[in-house]
């Protein structure tokens, strides 16, 4: 099985070794890796270049992009100008975070899992962060969301969702459209990978609407979208003022979605599914 990875790079001096290390190291080959420089001002593109010339399976994509950076849209960008550089055939597309160290098997037990699976569209473990010298989970769903920087793709199914949205919530999004492909999705609680970043927690006014606004081109109706609006900003300690600004400023202008009108339906109806599993249990 071939495994390809598009790795998106800004500012990461602090991290790149390490990460890169952790993947010419694993036990399982890699096809080939692409690192994106989404305009670095930093040491990354040295740290890249370094790795470039010591093996020949990683290529560096460079950009002089400096637009401002958009939650969830900058990273899908540059990932598609990383996508679009892949010179082979590929069985498994990952996107990974330039942040993150896999443990050394990680990329086997990937490959093993799509091997042994053929309706497995999504793969990844877990991550966890170093805290007071302890490594535990974060708390943003991370034992049961497959999580945006170590997210891997069947190639039927990264064509059937058509590729990733660049839209704040595109780690979501991916997931339910697999889903609704009939493809599942599969998170391994025992193949654990250390954050070296963790995410962060404080939300602004402006990002607040800007997820309120998710909600709605997620296809959420409006009571839907009320409640995960007042659900995220109590959990994420975010705005819910904005929020729910965000959700009905999108709803009254019409603004397009990113979904078709099947997709949408299929959301609603997983997330009252899973609405009502909280309430029964």
């Amino acid at each position: 099985m071939d495994i390809s990875i598009v790795l998106p790079v800004f500012n990461e001096e602090a991290f790149l070794e390490q990460s890169l290390t952790s993947l010419v190291t694993q036990t399982y080959p890699i096809k080939e890796l692409i690192i994106v420089d989404d305009g670095s001002t930093d040491n990354s593109v040295q740290i890249a270049q370094g790795f470039v010339q010591k093996y020949p399976f990683i290529q560096l994509k460079l950009s002089n992009n400096t637009a401002t950076h958009e939650p969830g849209q900058k990273v899908i960008h540059a990932f598609d100008r990383g996508f679009s550089a892949l010179k082979h055939p590929f069985d498994v597309v990952c996107k990974f975070d330039a942040d993150v160290v896999f443990p050394e098997n990680y990329i086997e037990v990937l490959a093993n899992s799509f091997l042994q699976n053929p309706e497995l569209g999504m793969f990844g473990g877990v991550l966890q962060i170093e805290k007071n010298g302890l490594w535990m989970f974060e708390s943003i769903a991370a034992e049961s969301h497959l999580r945006g920087p170590i997210k891997a793709y069947h190639k039927n199914c990264f064509e059937a969702i058509g590729g990733l949205r660049p839209a704040l919530g595109w780690d979501t999004l991916d997931e339910l459209l697999a889903l609704h492909h009939g493809f599942s999705v599969e998170t391994d609680k025992n193949l654990v990978v250390k954050h070296l970043r963790p995410t962060g927690s404080n939300y602004s006014k402006r990002l607040s609407k800007a997820k309120g606004k998710m909600f709605y081109q997620f296809g959420y109706g409006c009571v839907l979208g009320v409640l995960a609006s007042l659900k995220w900003a109590a959990n994420e300690r975010g705005n819910p003022i904005g929020a729910l600004l965000g959700f009905f400023g999108a709803w009254l202008s019409k603004q397009p979605k990113l979904v078709s009108g099947s997709e949408a339906k299929f959301i609603r109806k997983q997330r009252w599914l899973q609405i009502r599993r909280r309430f029964i249990s």
